[in-house]
């Protein structure tokens, strides 16, 4: 007589950000066409998959999921749309051989780090675990791999100096699912929550 293995539901990689409206998306891929051209050994975040990343959660089981998403609303009805700006370049760490390429924000920095600290209250009160890092507001361009053509790398990088690439109406926050393939990570809406406490799916 064989023993039925129990079902268990697979854990969903999981993480809370910001989208961008699509002509910003497409700016700031130009932008990284032009890094492109110093021919680093970098890993690029597509253009379609930009986000502004407040709150990385991990592997969540669907019941962890759920109260992520509780976590959202009951955040997201103390904020109101704001405007976020994207302006100048930077790069992690500030020390030693630069790791990450990101793009900085201005206008709206203030709001994002409320929003992260509300996150972070909320999220620990579902008894999620504290966050790894200290919450940075930033957009991540691309991963630098190693030192090939780094020195052109960081050339280009001055050459864009303290360009805006762009500003956008921040309505909602979103819980998203991160499936890694070989080809760059896909990302899919779980729930999707209007600032103001507008649940939009």
């Amino acid at each position: 007589m064989s023993r039925k293995k129990k079902n268990s539901s697979p854990k969903i990689r999981s993480f809370i950000a910001i989208s961008l409206p699509e002509e910003l998306k497409e700016s700031l891929g130009e932008f990284q066409a032009r890094l492109k051209k110093a021919q680093a050994d970098v890993k690029w975040v597509r253009p379609a998959s930009l986000h502004i990343t407040l709150r990385f959660l991990g592997y969540l089981t669907p019941e962890e999921v759920e109260k992520a998403g509780k976590a959202l609303e009951k955040v997201a009805q103390k904020f109101s749309p704001f405007t976020i700006q994207l302006e100048g370049y930077g790069t992690f760490p500030e020390r030693g051989r630069p790791r990450v390429i990101w793009t900085g924000i201005t206008l709206g920095k203030d709001q994002l780090a409320q929003i992260s600290q509300q996150l972070e209250k909320c999220l620990d009160d579902f008894g999620f675990p504290p966050a790894d890092k200290p919450f940075s507001p930033h957009l991540t361009l691309g991963r630098i791999k190693t030192g090939k053509n780094l020195n052109n790398l960081i050339e280009y990088l001055n050459k864009e100096g303290n360009k805006i690439y762009g500003k956008f109406l921040a309505k909602s926050i979103i819980l998203f699912k991160s499936e890694l393939r070989p080809e760059g990570a896909r990302y899919s809406v779980i729930k999707q929550v209007g600032l103001g406490n507008l649940t939009e799916g």
